[in-house]
């Protein structure tokens, strides 16, 4: 008989099949690729892709407040010397406006301004209404159409427009009627006091005796004085221990002698049949 024969040469050897050297090789491979899958998907997760920002929500983010300062700073270059040289650093590439007139007189310029309104329009456009309050007393409202191109990146499309007052919000005002019950003239008294001491006042401690125990009012210690008496009216029906009122004066400042019409909000509570005042809560219009 031959030698070797039904006997593979490679086992009669002692050597191993090329299949099962290889076949660590591959379950190594194998854990690697999966290690790597694990890996990326994780780091997919955690960060965001190259190219990619996250989502900033509107109004108080970076993204809002760059577009409400690049507006506000338009609508003062704009008013204050409205010349195309002037205004180019502010426009968008493209865009063009005409030449204007600065103000002849230094009480036109602008004394403060601020953003009221914001209207999105598309495509990274919005339209800001910037309320411009003039050195004469006068404010003008500005629709400034502006492009965004990025965060911190806005550019003008083009002149503004001087548009009218804000519409102001649909909902009913608060309708104030006559005070009610036995305590209304003991009420009335309460805040014709008030009044004038919580605008001369130079610490809550010298209101303390018109104050309920619990009651913290900072007062206006001089900065105005009254110009006439105040009319209290409630909001609210009821005769009960506890009130809101609407107390309508008008104020003058010393300083400029203007005189301004103003309403202040107090809460009043009886204590032993006496009334104080709890709290000096924001005017309403």
């Amino acid at each position: 008989m031959a030698r070797g024969v039904g006997i593979r040469p490679d086992r009669a050897e002692g050597r191993r099949p090329l299949g099962a050297l290889l076949r660590p090789v591959g379950r190594v491979a194998l854990w690697a690729l999966l290690g790597l899958l694990l890996v990326r998907g994780a780091l997919g997760v955690l960060g965001s892709p190259a190219g990619e920002t996250a989502a900033v929500p509107r109004g108080g983010s970076a993204v809002g407040r760059a577009d409400t300062a690049f507006a506000i700073r338009f609508a003062r270059a704009y008013l204050e010397s409205p010349s195309p040289k002037d205004l180019e650093p502010f426009l968008a590439v493209g865009a063009r406006i005409g030449a204007g007139r600065p103000p002849s007189a230094q009480g036109a310029h602008v004394a403060q301004a601020e953003v009221v309104q914001v209207g999105e329009v598309g495509d990274g456009r919005e339209i800001l209404t910037v309320a411009c309050e003039l050195r004469d007393s006068r404010t003008l409202y500005l629709a400034v159409p502006i492009v965004r191109h990025g965060a911190g990146e806005a550019a003008a499309l083009g002149a503004p427009s001087i548009v009218a007052v804000p519409a102001a919000a649909g909902a009913d005002p608060e309708r104030p009627r006559p005070i009610a019950g036995s305590g209304a003239a003991a009420i009335r008294e309460l805040v014709a006091k008030f009044v004038p001491a919580y605008l001369s006042a130079a610490s809550s401690r010298q209101l303390s005796y018109l104050l309920a125990p619990s009651a913290v009012v900072v007062p206006l210690a001089g900065a105005l004085e009254p110009a006439s008496s105040p009319k209290v009216e409630q909001l609210g029906g009821g005769e009960g221990p506890r009130r809101e009122l609407i107390a309508s004066a008008r104020i003058r400042e010393p300083a400029s002698g203007a005189v301004y019409p103003v309403a202040y909000r107090l809460r009043v509570v009886e204590r032993a049949g006496r009334w104080y005042v709890a709290a000096v809560e924001g005017a309403v219009a």
